[in-house]
This record gives C-alpha cells, sequence and structure tokens, in this order.
C-alpha cells in the first residue's frame, strides 16, 4: 500500500506541475501580447506628436483660426475679400451644397459655359436664397434682384425665380479674377495708440455741438466737413475719378427722390440714368455711347457720352452741394429775427430752455443749462473746446460737468450724442455692420466694437449707475466738486452729494473711451484679454495704457467701398466656376474632410495671383494664409488615450507578474516534493527486492 500511495501521489504531484507549468507559459505569452501592445501604442502615441492640422492665418486681421470652407468662400477681412478656392484636378470649382444649387439656378454647366450679366444676378440672388448673405447685399451687388418662388421651388427641388427686381447695383465686370487688375481690398493697417492719434482720426475734432442741434439744425463742425466731401466728390469727377462716394451720393439722390409718393416718374428715370452712368463710366460701345450690358444708357431720351456723362454728374453733385449749401445756411424768420442753422460751441448761450457751453466763467452754476470742459483740471473756453480732438481725449484727460438744473437723463443724453459721434470716427455703427471705417474692418471687429458700445451704455450711460461717494458741491472750484472727483474715480457718470433735486453730473470722457476700446479688445480677444474695466479707475487695466499694444483698422479712406468689395469677390466666383465648370462636394463642409482632401491633393487651392490677375492652382501652403502647425487638440487626445490604455496594460501586466510568481513558487515547492515522493518510492522498491531476496 505504502508504494502505491507514493505512485498515486507522485502522479497527482507531476500532473499539478504541468499544470503550473502550462498555466506558466500561457502567462508568459499573456505578457508578450501586452509587450506588444505597450510597443503598439508608443507607436501611435509617437505618430500622434506628429499630427499636423491647417490653420488660416492672417494676422493684419485677427489671431489663427481653424479652416473652413465658409472662411474660403465667404468674402471678410480674413481672405481680404477675394475667394479661396478649391478645384479638382481638372480645375473645375469645388461648391458645397448651397452654392451648387445657385449655380443650377443660374443655368451653369458643370462643364462651365459662357456667363452673361442675368446669369450672374440669378447666382447671386440664389446666394441669398441659401442664406449665404442677405437680400440687402444681393439688392446692392445686382442690376436685377431675382426673388425666389418658394412653393415652386420645395415642389421642383431645386431653385426657382418668381419675379425680378430692377435695381442700382454694380454690374457684372467680365474680367474680374480673369486677368482684371487686382483690386486693393486689404482690409487692416496695423497702428499703435500714437499712430492712430496723428492720424485723419486722431486729429478729427471733438463734435460737441451735437449736444446742442435742435430740429433742422446741423453742427458747424459736421457742416464744413460735408462741404468739403462734396468738393471732394466734384474735383474727383472733374477728373473723370469716379469713386464709391460718388456712386453712393448718386445712389442717395435717386432714393431720396423715390421716396417722395408724388415723384414725377420722367424725373426719377433721369436720376436712374445718372446713377447708372456713373456705375458703368468705362463701357462704351463702337458709337462712343455708355452702354449697361449690350444697351445704352439714355438721359433724355437719347444716348449719352462719356463726355457728356461727366457733366451731367458734375452738375448733379454741384446741385446737390449748393442744395446742402441752402438747407442749412442762416436765415431770419417771417418776423426778422435771426435763424441759426449751423450750431457751433459758442453760437448758444445757456439758458433755463437751451443747453450751451459756459465760456467766461469756473462758476459752473451761474448760467443755467452750462456745460463746462476740463482737460486735465483746467477749464476751457470757447476757442479751446472748440480744438479738443480725438487724440486729446484719448491721451489726456477731458471731462466733461454740468450746472445744476441739469438732470442726470439730460446729462446722460448730452453725453451719449458726444459720445456717439466719438466712437463713429473709430468705425462703430448701430449693429454689427461692416463699414470698412476705422476699426470697423470685418465681421469680427464689427461685432467686438458693437460689444464694446453696448458694455458702455450698460457702465456709463445708465442712470442706475451714477457714482456718489460723498462729497459736496462746489460751485468756485470744479475740479473740488464731487462730481468731478467722482468722475475721476469710477467708471462711471459721478454726482455730488446734494440732498436737492439739483446736483452737478461730471463723465470723464477719457476714461470712457479708454474704456470703450478696452471693452474692444475684450470682445476681440474674449477671455485671453489681459486687459480690463473695473469698477473704479484704480481696478482698470486700460488698453490705451499699453503703449506697445498693436490695434487693426483703417486710418486712410478706403478705396472701395465694401459693396464694390463684395461684388468684387462674387464676380471672381462666378467667372472662375463659368470658366473651369463645377463639381458638387456635399461633404465639403466638414472641416476634417476639407483638411483631409487639401493635405493628400484631392483637392488643389486655387488663388489670386497678385501679379497679373488670374487665379491659378497652387499648393495649400503656397496661399500665404494657410499654415501646418502642430494639432495640439488631436496630440492631447493621443496622449490621453496612450496614458488610459498604458496604465491599463500595466495593470494587466502587474497581476500576470504576481500570477507568474505564485506559479514559480508552486512549482518550485512541487518540484521539491516529487524529488521527495521519488526518494519514498526508490525506497519502497529497494525494501520490497530486499525482501524477496532474503
Amino acid at each position: 500500500m505504502g508504494l502505491a500511495a507514493s505512485q498515486a501521489r507522485f502522479l497527482c504531484i507531476t500532473a499539478r506541475k504541468a499544470d503550473c507549468e502550462y498555466k506558466s507559459t500561457d502567462l508568459a505569452q499573456q505578457k508578450l501580447e501586452i509587450t506588444n501592445q505597450l510597443s503598439d501604442i508608443s507607436n501611435e502615441y509617437s505618430n500622434a506628436l506628429n499630427s499636423t492640422s491647417l490653420i488660416w492665418n492672417n494676422m493684419d486681421v485677427s489671431s489663427a483660426c481653424s479652416l473652413d470652407y465658409a472662411l474660403l468662400m465667404s468674402p471678410s477681412a480674413a481672405n481680404d475679400y477675394n475667394p479661396y478656392m478649391l478645384s479638382t484636378s481638372s480645375g473645375a470649382i469645388v461648391l458645397n451644397s448651397k452654392y451648387a444649387a445657385a449655380a443650377k439656378a443660374a443655368g451653369i454647366s458643370k462643364s462651365g459655359g459662357l456667363g452673361s450679366q442675368d446669369s450672374r444676378d440669378k447666382f447671386i440672388s440664389a446666394l441669398a436664397s441659401q442664406g449665404i448673405i442677405t437680400e440687402e447685399t444681393a439688392k446692392t451687388i445686382t442690376s436685377n434682384f431675382y426673388t425666389v418662388d418658394k412653393e415652386a421651388s420645395e415642389e421642383a427641388g431645386k431653385i426657382v425665380f418668381g419675379k425680378s427686381t430692377p435695381t442700382n447695383g454694380i454690374p457684372w465686370n467680365t474680367i474680374a479674377g480673369m486677368g482684371d487688375e487686382p483690386k486693393d481690398k486689404y482690409a487692416a493697417d496695423d497702428f499703435t495708440l500714437s499712430e492712430l492719434c496723428l492720424s485723419d482720426i486722431g486729429t478729427s475734432k471733438v463734435d460737441w455741438a451735437q449736444a446742442l442741434l435742435a430740429e433742422g439744425q446741423v453742427s458747424n463742425v459736421e457742416y464744413e466737413s460735408t462741404l468739403e466731401d462734396f468738393q471732394k466728390m466734384i474735383s474727383s469727377a472733374q477728373q473723370r475719378n469716379f469713386n464709391s462716394q460718388i456712386i453712393g451720393q448718386l445712389n442717395m439722390d435717386y432714393y431720396n427722390y423715390i421716396s417722395d409718393e408724388n415723384h414725377d416718374a420722367a424725373q426719377e428715370k433721369k436720376y436712374q440714368a445718372i446713377v447708372q452712368l456713373a456705375q458703368n463710366y468705362n463701357n462704351v460701345n463702337e458709337q462712343g455711347y455708355i452702354v449697361s450690358g449690350d444697351n445704352p444708357i439714355e438721359y433724355e431720351g437719347n444716348p449719352v457720352t462719356q463726355d457728356q456723362a461727366w457733366q451731367l454728374i458734375v452738375t448733379q453733385l454741384k446741385n446737390d452741394q449748393e442744395t446742402y449749401k441752402n438747407k442749412y445756411k442762416d436765415t431770419v424768420d417771417e418776423n426778422g429775427n435771426p435763424i441759426k442753422n449751423q450750431i457751433s460751441v459758442d453760437s448758444v448761450d445757456p439758458s433755463d430752455t437751451q443747453i450751451g457751453f459756459n465760456r467766461d466763467s469756473n462758476n459752473i452754476n451761474d448760467d443755467g443749462l452750462a456745460l463746462s470742459v476740463l482737460s486735465n483740471g483746467i477749464v476751457l473756453n470757447g476757442d479751446d473746446i472748440a480744438d479738443v480732438d480725438l487724440a486729446d481725449v484719448l491721451t489726456g484727460n477731458i471731462t466733461l460737468i454740468s450746472s445744476d438744473d441739469f438732470t442726470s437723463e439730460k446729462f446722460v443724453d448730452v453725453v451719449k450724442k458726444i459720445f456717439d459721434q466719438m466712437v463713429a470716427k473709430l468705425g462703430y455703427v448701430d449693429g454689427t455692420t461692416v463699414s470698412g471705417v476705422g476699426l470697423n474692418v470685418d465681421e469680427q471687429s464689427a461685432s467686438a466694437l458693437s460689444f464694446a458700445y453696448n458694455m458702455i451704455m450698460k457702465r456709463y450711460l445708465n442712470t442706475g449707475r451714477i457714482a456718489n461717494s460723498g462729497g459736496n458741491s462746489s460751485a468756485t472750484s470744479m475740479i473740488d466738486n464731487a462730481a468731478y472727483k467722482n468722475a475721476e474715480e469710477f467708471n462711471a457718470i459721478g454726482t455730488t452729494n446734494s440732498s436737492s433735486n439739483n446736483k452737478n453730473y461730471a463723465v470723464s470722457l477719457s476714461n470712457m473711451l479708454s474704456a470703450f476700446l478696452t471693452y474692444y479688445d475684450n470682445g476681440l480677444q474674449g477671455a485671453d484679454s489681459p486687459y480690463v474695466v473695473g469698477e473704479t479707475v484704480d481696478t482698470s487695466d486700460y488698453v490705451t495704457e499699453d503703449a506697445s499694444y498693436v490695434y487693426l483698422g483703417k486710418l486712410q479712406e478706403e478705396t472701395y467701398s465694401m459693396s464694390e468689395k463684395v461684388a468684387d469677390f462674387y464676380d471672381i466666383l462666378y467667372n472662375n466656376i463659368i470658366e473651369n465648370g463645377w463639381r458638387e462636394d456635399s461633404s465639403i463642409d466638414d472641416s476634417e474632410y476639407l483638411e483631409h482632401c487639401i493635405k493628400n491633393g484631392t483637392y488643389s487651392m486655387t488663388s489670386l495671383n497678385q501679379l497679373d490677375g488670374y487665379y491659378y492652382q497652387t499648393r495649400y501652403n503656397e496661399t500665404g494664409y494657410i499654415e501646418e502647425v502642430s494639432d495640439e487638440d488631436a496630440i492631447a487626445r493621443a496622449e490621453a488615450e496612450f496614458n488610459a490604455k498604458k496604465a491599463e496594460l500595466t495593470y494587466k501586466e502587474d497581476k500576470i507578474d504576481i500570477k507568474t510568481k505564485q506559479l514559480d513558487a508552486e512549482i518550485s515547492s512541487l518540484s521539491t516534493e516529487i524529488e521527495t515522493v521519488k526518494n519514498l518510492i526508490s525506497k519502497s522498491i529497494e525494501k520490497t527486492f530486499t525482501m524477496f531476496q532474503s
């Protein structure tokens, strides 16, 4: 029994050891697989570190941004109002679904063809129906605006046009992007605050009289500026240079005339003809007549030559200038009393009924509804007030303080009128319209200006936020007046601590404009902006305090109007489509897909050559604005994924190591036990043989 038991024990231990060795081998294989997986994810991570993405970087107008189809195919300062098109190897322009629908609606074959004014207008009208541009924009840049019949379009499954409306838009430029001299449409220059102050914007006078105007009156500053603008337009027209300002004035004449319900139809045609003559001045047929399309433009029933057009347009502008003079020239009423229509700072004396500027005394409470202007604490007289320009406000300390006959509402109204004309010089317009003036050069800057304006309305021109930290009014020393001190200390209108209804009110226009520009930067950069407008001046970090800060905008008058820029953009696009044909790719709006197609060469970039005015296919890194940079997002995602997988595999590897050690220990123990049992079996056999031998 001993021998048999030992043999059974031996077999069990041997089987257990073999099982442990098998498990150990299996664990070793699992560990090898984990090692291979670690190697794979390490290689993937290493490759991800080389991931790149394409960005659009026009440093003149904004920081770098991601590349997408809308940025390439929509006019903006970022692309200098020139389309950057994608094209196939054959040169066909790649269109997304909306652009493709517009091309179909305009009757443009996929292989291209011949263009026409009518087809171009339909293309732009269809873009409006697709929401790519507004109807207002389409009407501004087309000769005929086509309304889309929504019911018929839904039924047909494509764009179907209804009626067309003649407009005074911009005629189709048949050679835009086809060898035409490239237009200087660059939207922005970079400049410091000191350069801004030395520019036409900085040296423009603050129009204080805006706060004094009654109905039928105009400020003297505005009056002189308007007459100067008329003279510039007349001189330009006499030299046969018809710029956007002239066309805008002639358009205004036309629309002002037809807005009168009782206007004369024949006279309307004359106004319309003058606008068309200016717009088509260089389009002359073989007979020497100015034409729109194929038809001569007529005035009073006769076709017009260039010389006749010049005379008609100059005469119209001179008439406009004279009409403006007569409208605002000083006259007398029926009783012979003088009527002053041109108002300046020193033309109105403060009284109980009309606001005026205190010009002779430091005593702010002697002259009824008086306003006093202080520069660095010094009261200015009438002449000095009129000489204050935007640069003085930006770099000095210009403060406005009212007599105690003002209510808070009346003072806020005055400040708003003065502030509005100052920020208009910087480019702000109501809403988010891109004006191409000052800092307003694209949708982003227009939106930032609108944000800044709204913040100033809440912080400064809100009667619920008037600052009053104590102190009393002083009628003899303005800088000792609590209203002045509060205005200097807080980002708000300041007032006195008087318990009566009549108080002094004051505002630092310099701090107000600094806050406006600071909010403008906040609107551009969002949370990345290091500048802040606090409750007080001490807790603020104005952008104007940074002498090295670079502003982006236009310090000089634009060469082309916004309408002309947009029209040129879509004329270039339309001309290239009819010249090269087009292909639809509904996926091109996806930024990742777009980038993939550009990188792997599925599509080429087609961009403008500034030397000859033609569009050529180029590599994406030759466009000037597209850059290939490390894809930080992809790298971050890869790193997170690598760390997660590595942690998971390391955990598995550690568990295998523990199990392997346990199996090694058990195998070692079993090996020892096997040797012991083998010895027992050997001794049992030896004992048995010895017993039988004896």
